[in-house]
């Protein structure tokens, strides 16, 4: 019998359990995709810091150096709320990738009255492959490995190699590159270093997650490469930063 011992996730999420059911009782009537998003994020300090930063800039995820003749990538589009807020704000052209199915209909919906909305119905990794996708919701991942989640349902979902669609799609300079992808955005972004793609790249808006193994160590070697041709404008840890090409 193997017997698996908790991650570093695991053993902070336990040790911050009463904090936790505290901050369940202090938000207990917050609106259900506030709650969503702090139940995903444990409550943690950071996820406050950023929840208090959108009560002062409701748009802190929307504001970058963009006009109507840029190129955005919207990588894991979901269903295309965050693309909306640039296209209303600043009329670009995005492509919007998501592989969930149930979310992709949705987005398509969005990109009807669109023409420069443009859904992609696979994801964006750092290899062409099928995998095991789970479809929940807000947390839908390919690298979903957490025991909690081991009856959630799955559906195959196609990835594509980012930088062959970078090739494929004729980018050249993107004036931004939002990336949440639920523990896959290491994978692509060792990716993206190992093409020198990164500088590529004017403006990243990134979720790393915590849970995925060896969390901590992977985002330090992507930080690490980035600051090298980025800065970073502001960070919440493990919820969302913003890196400017220098």
């Amino acid at each position: 019998m193997i017997i698996r011992l908790p991650s570093v996730y695991e053993l902070k999420k336990a040790l911050l359990w009463p904090r936790t059911l505290f901050m369940r009782f202090k938000y207990r009537n917050a609106g259900r995709s506030l709650k969503t998003m702090l139940e995903l994020h444990y409550y943690s300090p950071s996820m406050i810091d950023f929840v208090g930063a959108t009560f002062v800039n409701k748009h802190i995820l929307h504001e970058a150096d963009i006009n109507a003749d840029s190129v955005v990538i919207d990588v894991g589009a979901f269903t295309g709320s965050w693309a909306q807020h640039i296209v209303d704000r600043y009329d670009p052209v995005i492509y919007a990738f998501e592989p969930n199915p149930n979310s992709f209909k949705r987005l398509q919906e969005k990109a009807v009255n669109n023409p420069k909305l443009l859904p992609m119905p696979y994801g964006l990794g750092d290899q062409d492959l099928t995998v095991d996708f789970t479809l929940n919701g807000l947390g839908s991942s390919m690298c979903d490995e957490r025991s909690s989640h081991s009856e959630t349902p799955r559906t195959k979902v196609e990835i594509a190699a980012i930088d062959r669609i970078w090739s494929e799609l004729k980018f050249s300079q993107v004036d931004l590159m939002k990336i949440n992808i639920e523990g896959a955005e290491f994978l692509l972004l060792d990716k993206m270093i190992k093409t020198d793609l990164l500088k590529n790249v004017n403006c990243f808006m990134i979720q790393f997650h915590e849970w995925h193994p060896g969390a901590g160590r992977k985002r330090r070697r992507i930080r690490e490469a980035l600051s090298r041709t980025h800065r970073l404008e502001w960070d919440y840890k493990f919820v969302w930063e913003k890196w400017v090409r220098i």
